[in-house]
């Protein structure tokens, strides 16, 4: 007991003395350790650094992830950094992942291009913040905030601490409350409030975009604990925080509309303050959208009035919301001009989106809720203004507008009646509004009000009846509604029209000219074609906008495509072929026929155009045409609009003598052609030279009076007559070289030969070179080969400036004239303004003066030229002083103060440094040298000491050349990485360096700068010192250059910027400026970046100018491992290695140690190794960086892992590489490779849900007694077994004697050995005697626990492989999903795709037998291998399904693709076989006889197995083929299930239709016969049944079937059952009228053909289809509904029928034609395609018209030869004789047929006639030829 408590006692003693020393403690604990101290512990930093490797992984595996990106050399960044450390906590507790990274190549691929930047990804969603990231409160409030969560048409999850947050942060949210993830599992929908919280997620993601423009937050939570502590019951639920409050929605979550406008609703009501909500104007147009009733406050918080008026509505605000009208205001200037409001204050009243506004007395709250409350009872025609009109003409409403003047009495009364037809508007779905703007009207052509026009897509129609009509008015605007009419339009509305959609349609026409009017009533019937092709069909009766576009013959038909017009020049009365042509041109480019009306336009508006001048007449001109067109789609991807014109005149104009010709322009500058037009490839390189270069380009006289007259500064190069070689055309090829820089400076360079032009200015002498300056020319008196002078000449100042004018320059010119000289004046203005034109006559008194001060005094008017040039506004004036503006803010009307301003500010002397605005501080950047930038902020109190301070150095860095200025840009700031202020940046070559010192010491900062001017750190090389670089530097860089290049030093600045830090990872980088060398490396054009490692080289293929990028590519490990040995690296190296890999392996060693060189010997074995493992290794020679972690013995090899800060060091055997290598491996992932168990429902829902996977059944009670200790021996046991057996084999296959050889019979005996195992081991030798049962069942338990244990091992191996694949793959034990898949013996492994199994029947154990397998399955559609039960499964559920069965199993074997076939007889017979031998005789007749046995069923075996393969391939090409058509093909074998199907002979194909087969009795080897037998109708269709299809197969029969019935039904349908037995009645009936009859059970097909009832009966005609709307329940009329006239015709077509169909036709019908033809046979197809034409004819006759392919039954009629036309009276036939051709004829013949009076025709009568007279001959001949009587006998007495 003593020694107890002064045990207790002690052990307090040592616990008070480790808290009061715990140095003592922590130094005792190091004594301990002794030889291994802990590595160095760096302070953590509080925002984690990562790789893009972690990032990524980051990403994926975070929702919240911010990210801020730095670069090395950013001094901004350290201190953006240290800030936002501050809220790394804060942002952790918001579940909020902060990292930052150094990757500029990263970056980039995220946006990033300036440093530092901050980028927040929501759900790998980025968005990049553009805040003050100074502002640490800033950035955790957006990283925390609802807008940065939002992502579109999605809504956030959040969790329980952010929700709070922006509950408290955001007036108004709405919450969406979900089950736990753990509840419902992401996909998995097997519980009720799962299903029912997906699908409300789903709909009302559909108002997450309304509900943020309307200031209403919306997130879902998944958070039951939540849930529960509000008692919201049920999940899921939705409530909604309005100022923190919450209210619970109590509707239906599914129905979206209602929870949007309840959200709405409850937005602004219920608000204890009376105040009218303030909108912007996102939210003012989501309002508009979503609530009928809206009042709009347009005002502006700084006006007294609108103040005044907002406080006298917000007394009736309240009584609005009573009345259901919201009401809503907004300060927004752009807003209301948007809607057309001039005046603010402004009230507008939104009635379903349509505008009204208020024009009263605002002041008076009563009158304006009175007005609203009577537009809320009574309609009246809404007022709107322009800017409302074009919204909604834009948005292709239905529209009637009323022009009309408020002021005219006839405009009232017009008005009045309008009125009265308002309502019924709406119902027709017409949206009637009025406007009274003249110049609105203008713009649509209305000269006179009141005027109505109606629009439909944009399209306006005019109105030009009496508009006092109400009911005349109504009725036309119902027909415009309903009617297909071409919409007639004015020139204005052309020109919008052409101006707004791609592709119009264009009929000029005279509606009072008869062949107009023949035309428009025949381009009427393809008007809806034209709009379903999207193509905009208009018509215009306007002569004199036809003349404009140059249309001389009325009609015509134009198309503008993108506002480039195609003329058609084709039959208009022939609809068919326009229709064509119109869908041709849109589909297909051409180059467009145009007027030279339209060329003229063409080239004032398109920026590049090429027009071809040519003659229509002349051949040649067409096939060079025809040649050209090869080039139209090359010339429309490069922006090159190319047209062609007709017209000899217009090419005259531009002095085009010969045809054809090319002429080519550039904002409307021309440049004639002159090579081959016949090679179309010389012509596109042409164009595309003329459009990327800039060249001097040849024009003619009449082109160059235009440019001489149009443009400023015009410089002609007189040729004369000159041909290729002469002298001209050297000096034209010299001059090209300068033609560059004067289109630089704006100076138009253009040359001809013709000399019109040169004659009327006193040229002479050819070649001669004239400069035009604002049309004054001046001739050039130098040497006209020396280009050099000519340039210098032409950009001369005295050249380009004209005594006593002030001359006026374009952009180009001015910033020439900018950059060259020290004093300019500018004057900026724009053309056509009068005051600016009274200034320039008052400043051109004072331009002689400022020219004696050497001041260039210049005007410009470009276009923008005030946003150019950042400009207060027009016109303005300006002084340049060393680049350096200021602008003139007096009377510009007073020159004498001008000038004296102007000598002030020329003769001042500036002793402070330079303001600059951004265009001057950027144009200092790229043409200053060395520029020093002082960044300061307006608001920064410390700037302006600290900018006094510097004016003490500017004139020192004028004296080092050096630029002084400052900026107050803070936006500019921004973009290149300055947040915090004041700021200084220096530039060399427009390379910036940031300044990180005390910038308020100017000395510092002074000697900084010099140091920065002064810095030249890379060394200059050459060729020599090259090579022996090379050769000694482990790591060499070089920069090649050229000399001359003024982009070099900008590059080099760049590299030199790196140099240090290259140096400290062991990187020489010198720069070379030879051309041989560089190209030699691979650059023909430098700069470029080689990298020699060891020797070998190369490329940066990168940004040069971006240091940062160079550096990470130089020091990137990939780059700096030369061998496949073990790489060296330094300290720098391994801690840019560490960054960038999560897994390192290290061997430390030294030259001093002795052991190490054998050791990195046996370690470089395994380096490959470890790479594949995903670990990088290399070794480090460096004592003192391996005692820092804790290495004091060398060789050590070290293991750094992401998840661990501290490395883990190898204590194994070095010499042992396997060791190490499986130490590693186990470091990186102890788990392993380990394939997921699944069991239940979550396998089933996996197999259904997962596209891939791959399930190994498997019986783990038998691995674990496999595992066991009793099975281990057993194994043992065996393998001993065998190895005495096999010297007894041996021995015992030799007695066999001489015939058989030894070897073959040794290795026989051991296959053949009666206990032999799997894969021909031999078995003990107590084996050969008959074995009692327990033996051979311990045999069986030994062999099974090899294939199991075996096979799961093996299979681990591949998981990872599967995962690169897509496949998923699992292991399963459970029993019963197995047997549901027909799986009874185990192992076995079953690939599901799409939830169709397919069986592994080859070898579980050859796992990379296993995976090409797998992978096969995955990229390959393969016929599936399936089990009796998979079968029995897919026969019921598959509606068409073709199994393949294999042949029946031989000898127990499982065959793969019948292999069972080509191998030999099984060791199992041959065992048997053997054994019986042995019992008899050893003989070696025996022997002979099985070898001689196995040979002949081994022969046999391989022909059976070459059919079965061949069979099996050529099934396999049509499997695609069978998906198609909704066909599902598998395979099986089993002999017993194929006996059932009554199956005799293999392989066998047979086919299940709805659960019924059909056995394939042809030629299974021919794999089309089996395609065509499986797709045929008759195979498909059952007897007496309607056939059930799927949406694959009723897409086919759409195609394919003209008459097709669709009996669309739910198999939850209580009737149905009844209808389809009424309709089974009649199906075969339907068959015999050529109709094809089938059912569909399928929601999505009825939803694609429109049906909304279930069930419905659709009549498909030709895919038209027809809903009946009969009694279901009544057969009898459904099939007289079916086969009735109405139904069957259809509309301008002539119909197909059979014989069935004809002979009902001929009971029902007196009159009928019937065309009788042939398939595919020309004279058929021709006359069938002109007898279409007359067939809307017959039916006028009342003729029924029909066609029938069937040369028998036309037999019957007396048809002979086909085509033929019989026409039936009363079933009498009449065969036509004439030219089926012409449609003229037939049809004339038909009417005649058609009208006779007798009943028979001529012919007839004939016959009639020829028989009586034949019957009357006949008579007439007996009578003639009658014999006489004989005499009478004599009386006996007279005798």
């Amino acid at each position: 007991m003593t020694f107890t408590r002064l045990k207790t006692l002690s052990l307090l003693v040592c616990a008070l003395l480790a808290l009061s020393f715990p140095g003592y403690v922590n130094g005792a604990n190091n004594s301990k350790k002794g030889s291994q101290p802990a590595a160095p512990v760096e302070p953590e930093a509080v925002i984690e650094e990562v790789n893009a490797k972690q990032l990524e992984k980051l990403l994926a595996d975070k929702d919240y992830v911010a990210v801020f990106w730095y670069a090395r050399s950013c001094v901004t960044c350290d201190k953006v950094l240290a800030e936002l450390e501050k809220i790394d906590d804060d942002t952790d507790s918001f579940g909020v992942d902060f990292v930052k990274i150094n990757d500029k190549r990263l970056a980039k691929q995220y946006g990033i291009k300036n440093f530092p930047a901050l980028t927040y990804f929501r759900e790998k969603e980025p968005i990049i913040y553009d805040g003050d990231l100074m502002d640490e409160e800033g950035v955790l409030d957006f990283l925390t905030s609802l807008e940065a969560m939002d992502l579109p048409d999605r809504i956030e999850e959040v969790n329980a601490k952010i929700l709070q947050k922006i509950i408290e942060d955001t007036d108004f949210v709405a919450v969406l409350f979900c089950p736990d993830h753990e509840t419902c599992p992401p996909r998995v929908m097997d519980k009720q409030q799962c299903r029912k919280c997906a699908k409300a997620l789903q709909e009302l993601e559909n108002i997450d975009d309304e509900a943020d423009q309307l200031g209403i937050g919306f997130v879902k939570i998944h958070d039951e604990a939540l849930a529960d502590e509000y008692n919201l019951g049920n999940l899921p639920a939705l409530v909604y925080y309005r100022h923190q409050t919450p209210i619970i929605y109590e509707g239906e979550l599914q129905r979206e509309e209602d929870v949007l406008e309840w959200l709405v609703q409850n937005k602004s009501t219920g608000d204890e303050d009376d105040v009218i909500e303030d909108v912007t104007s996102k939210t003012l147009s989501t309002l508009i959208s979503n609530i009928d009733n809206l009042v709009v406050l347009f005002y502006d918080h700084g006006n007294d009035d609108s103040m005044t008026v907002l406080e006298e509505l917000e007394q009736i605000d309240d009584d609005c919301d009573k009345h259901g009208i919201q009401f809503v205001k907004i300060d927004d200037a752009k807003a209301a001009a948007d809607y057309g409001i001039d005046s603010i204050p402004a009230i507008v009243y939104f009635e379903k989106e349509i505008p009204n506004v208020y024009d009263g007395d605002l002041m008076d709250e009563e009158q304006i809720l009175k007005w609203l409350l009577g537009q809320l009872e009574r309609d009246e025609i809404e007022d709107v203004t322009d800017e409302m009109l074009d919204t909604m003409v834009k948005e292709g409403r239905v529209i009637a507008v009323l022009f009309y003047d408020n002021n005219d009495k006839k405009s009232q009364k017009v008005l009045e009646e309008l009125e009265n037809i308002d309502d019924e508007c709406d119902a027709l779905g017409i949206t009637f509004v009025k406007i009274d703007n003249p110049e609105e009207a203008v713009e649509y052509g209305i000269n006179k009000v009141p005027k109505l026009i109606y629009f439909e897509k944009g399209i306006p129609t005019i109105y030009e009846g009496n508009l006092e009509d109400e009911e005349k008015l109504l009725k036309w605007l119902t027909d415009q509604t309903s009617s297909d009419q071409i919409e007639d339009i004015t020139d204005e509305m052309l020109d919008l029209i052409i101006e707004k959609m791609p592709h119009v349609a264009v009929l000029f026409y005279d509606k009072d000219q008869k062949k107009s009017q023949k035309i428009l009533a025949e381009l009427e019937n393809i008007d809806d074609e034209c709009d379903q092709n999207d193509i905009a069909f208009v018509k215009i009766d306007d002569d004199k906008e036809a003349k404009e576009w140059g249309i001389d013959e009325i009609p015509s038909i134009v198309l503008f495509e993108r506002g480039i017009p195609h003329i058609y020049e084709g039959d208009l009365m022939k609809e068919d072929e326009l229709l064509g042509w119109l869908v041709h041109q849109k589909r297909y480019s051409e180059i467009p026929e145009v007027t030279d009306e339209m060329k003229d336009k063409l080239v004032e508006n398109t920026e590049h155009l090429a027009v071809i001048f040519y003659d229509k007449d002349d051949k040649q001109d067409m096939r060079i045409l025809n040649e050209l067109e090869n080039i139209d789609d090359e010339l429309e991807k490069e922006g090159i609009v190319i047209v062609r014109i007709d017209n000899a005149a217009e090419a005259k104009e531009y002095g085009l003598d010969h045809l054809p010709a090319l002429i080519y322009f550039e904002n409307k500058i021309p440049a004639l052609y002159e090579g081959d037009l016949m090679n179309e490839d010389e012509v596109l390189e042409w164009l595309l030279v003329q459009k990327k270069t800039a060249t001097i380009e040849e024009v003619t006289d009449e082109i160059l009076v235009n440019l001489i007259n149009e443009h400023e500064y015009v410089v002609v190069f007189f040729t004369g007559p000159c041909e290729p070689g002469e002298t001209c055309d050297h000096t034209l090829n010299a001059l090209e070289s300068i033609d560059d820089e004067l289109d630089e400076a704006g100076i138009i360079f253009v040359t001809t030969e013709d000399t019109g032009v040169a004659k009327k200015y006193n040229v002479k002498t050819y070649p001669r070179l004239v400069f035009f300056r604002n049309r004054d020319p001046l001739h050039f008196t130098g040497d006209l080969d020396d280009e050099d002078e000519v340039l210098a000449w032409i950009t001369d100042d005295e050249t380009l400036e004209i005594p006593g004018k002030i001359e006026e320059v374009n952009v180009k010119m001015l910033d020439k004239i900018l950059a060259e000289n020290d004093h300019v004046v500018v004057f900026f203005y724009a053309e056509g303004d009068k005051k600016a034109q009274k200034i320039l006559n008052e400043l051109e008194n004072i331009d002689d003066e400022c020219e004696e001060k050497d001041i260039d005094f210049v005007k410009t008017s470009d276009d923008d030229i005030d946003k150019e040039y950042d400009l207060p506004g027009l016109p303005a004036l300006a002084f340049y002083r060393h680049k350096f503006r200021t602008i003139y803010t007096g009377d510009l009307m007073k020159e004498e103060e001008i000038l004296e301003w102007v000598i002030d500010l020329h003769e001042s002397t500036a002793d402070v440094i330079e303001s600059v605005d951004r265009k001057t501080l950027q144009v200092l950047i790229n043409d200053v040298e060395h520029l020093a930038v002082f960044f300061y902020d307006d608001e920064c109190e410390s700037c302006s000491d600290i900018l006094e301070e510097l004016e003490n150095i500017d004139d020192d860095t004028d004296k080092h050349g050096i630029q002084f200025v400052k900026s107050n840009d803070v936006k500019l700031a921004h973009e290149i990485g300055i947040f915090a202020f004041p700021a200084l940046v220096y530039y060399e070559t427009g390379v910036p360096i940031m300044y990180d010192g005390n910038i308020a010491s100017n000395q510092d900062v002074f000697n900084w700068i010099l140091e920065q001017k002064a810095d030249q750190s890379i060394q200059l090389i050459n060729r020599d010192q090259l090579f022996e670089y090379i050769g000694t530097k482990d790591f060499l860089a070089v920069v090649f250059y050229k000399e001359d290049d003024p982009d070099s030093p900008r590059v080099l600045r760049h590299i030199e910027l790196i140099d240090d830090e290259a140096a400290e990872y062991g990187i020489y980088i010198v720069k070379m400026h030879d051309k041989l060398m560089a190209k030699k490396y691979g650059y023909r054009n430098p700069p470029g970046l080689t990298y020699f490692r060891k020797g070998k080289y190369i490329n940066y293929d990168g940004d040069i100018d971006d240091e940062e990028e160079v550096l990470d590519w130089l020091t990137s490990p990939a780059n700096m491992e030369m061998t496949d040995h073990i790489e060296q690296v330094n300290r720098k190296m391994f801690e840019k290695i560490r960054k960038n890999s999560d897994y390192v392996a290290v061997i430390f060693y030294s030259d001093e140690c002795k052991q190490c060189p054998r050791v990195l010997a046996e370690v470089e074995h395994i380096d490959d190794e470890a790479d594949k493992a995903g670990i990088d290794f290399v070794k480090i020679d460096d004592k003192q960086m391996a005692k820092e972690y804790g290495v004091f013995a060398l060789p050590a090899i070290v293991f750094f892992k992401p998840t661990s800060k501290e490395p883990v060091i190898y204590a194994g055997d070095l010499y042992e590489e396997e060791q190490i290598l499986t130490w590693l491996i186990t470091q990186k992932d102890p788990s392993g490779d380990v394939i997921e168990d699944l069991e239940g429902d979550r396998l089933v829902h996996l197999i259904e849900e997962s596209g891939s996977i791959a399930v190994y059944f498997w019986n783990k009670t038998k691995c674990d007694i496999c595992n066991s200790k009793a099975a281990r021996k057993a194994r043992l046991k065996k393998e001993r077994d065998q190895h005495q057996q096999e010297g007894g084999a041996a021995s015992a296959a030799a007695a066999f004697g001489s015939e058989t050889d030894p070897s073959e019979a040794a290795a026989g005996g051991a296959e053949d050995s009666p206990g032999a195992g799997p894969e021909g081991e031999s078995a003990p030798a107590s084996a050969a005697a008959p074995p009692d049962a327990s033996t051979g069942k311990q045999e069986d338990d030994a062999d099974g626990c090899e294939q199991c244990t075996k096979v799961l091992e093996e299979l681990e191996n591949i998981d990872d492989d599967c995962d690169k694949h897509g496949i998923t793959f699992v292991k399963t034990r459970d029993f019963s999903v197995a047997d549901g898949y027909g799986v009874h013996e185990y192992p076995a492994l079953v690939y599901f795709e799409g939830g169709i199994p397919n069986v592994f029947e080859g070898e579980l154990s050859e796992e990379e037998e296993v995976l090409q397998w797998l992978i096969t399955q995955k990229t390959e559609d393969r016929i599936e291998l399936i089990t009796r039960q998979m079968l029995e499964t897919m026969v019921e559920e598959t509606q068409y399904l073709a199994v393949y069965f294999l042949p029946p199993e031989r000898n127990g074997k499982q065959p793969a693709f019948c292999r069972s076939f080509c191998s030999p007889s099984s060791l199992k017979e041959s065992n048997l076989t053997t054994t019986k031998s042995t019992k008899h005789s050893s003989s070696q007749f025996v022997q002979n006889y099985i070898s001689r046995k196995r040979k002949r069923i081994e022969k046999q075996d391989k022909i059976n197995c070459n059919i079965c393969d061949q069979i099996l391939e050529g099934l396999e090409l049509i499997d695609d083929e069978c998906d198609v058509f909704g066909i599902h093909m598998v395979k099986i074998q089993d002999p017993q299930l194929a006996k059932r199907y009554s199956i005799k002979t293999f392989p066998a194909l047979v086919y299940f239709r709805n659960g019924n087969p059909l056995l394939f009795e042809g030629d299974l080897q021919n794999e089309q016969s089996v395609l065509e037998w499986l797709i045929d109708d008759d195979n498909r269709e059952l007897a007496d049944e309607i056939e059930e299809v799927n949406e694959r197969m009723l897409d086919r029969l759409m195609a394919e079937s003209t008459l097709l019935v669709v009996f669309f039904y739910d198999d939850d349908c209580a009737e149905c059952e009844e209808i389809l037995e009424e309709l089974e009645e009649i199906d075969g009936e339907a068959d015999m009228f050529g109709i094809d009859f089938v059912k569909i059970a399928s929601i999505q097909a009825a939803k694609k053909y429109e049906i909304v009832n279930i069930p419905s009966l659709v009549y498909f005609r030709k895919q038209v289809p027809v809903l009946y709307d009969g009694d279901l329940h009544q057969h009898d009329k459904v099939i007289t509904w079916l086969t009735s006239q109405d139904v069957f015709e259809i509309k301008n077509e002539i119909e197909e029928v059979n014989r069935k169909m004809l002979d009902k036709l001929l009971e029902e019908n007196e009159f009928l034609a019937v065309f009788f033809y042939e398939h595919n046979q020309p004279d058929s197809t021709a006359a069938l395609e002109k007898l279409e034409n007359i067939d809307s004819e017959t039916d006028n006759l009342d003729i029924t018209f029909v066609k029938m392919a069937d040369s028998r039954y036309a037999k019957k009629w007396g048809v002979t030869k086909l085509p033929a036309m019989v026409y039936f009276r009363r079933r009498f036939p009449s065969i036509y004789r004439g030219d089926l051709l012409s449609e003229d004829e037939v049809l004339e013949w038909l009417r005649k047929n058609r009208f006779r009076q007798p009943e028979l025709n001529i012919f007839m009568y004939a016959l009639i006639a020829l028989a009586v007279a034949f019957v009357v001959y006949t008579a007439f001949l007996l009578q003639c030829f009658k014999p006489a009587p004989p005499p009478p006998v004599q009386h006996p007495k007279q005798s």
